[in-house]
């Protein structure tokens, strides 16, 4: 099954451009690391969110990260971090690490 997500803002630049259009492929797996995933946030302005897998559940707390999270010294079971290829994207630092139940689906092509 394909989602359509129109991409808004400039967090995933230079890879996806503000107003593209996307398919998105549901999930019935993990999130893989480095993929771009489709995941929904709690903004009832912007639902859904796209972004890149930086870390997944087990692996250290990417460096960029762990002053955001002190208590936190691995991605836990379930879970995502997530930023955008932007260096000015909001990301894990922001948005908090990603629950996998929230994931839905993967960008194919990026």
């Amino acid at each position: 099954m394909w989602v359509r997500v129109t991409v808004r803002g400039s967090s995933m630049s230079p890879t996806l451009r503000d107003g593209q259009e996307l398919l998105a492929r549901r999930l019935f797996r993990r999130p893989r690391r480095h993929e771009v995933i489709v995941f929904r946030v709690p903004d009832p302005d912007l639902p859904h969110r796209v972004k890149r897998v930086a870390a997944v559940a087990g692996d250290p707390v990417p460096d960029w990260l762990a002053p955001a999270m002190p208590d936190v010294t691995h991605v836990p079971a379930g879970f995502v971090a997530v930023a955008g290829d932007n260096p000015r994207s909001q990301d894990s630092r922001q948005l908090g690490l990603v629950d996998c139940r929230d994931v839905v689906g993967v960008v194919r092509g990026t």
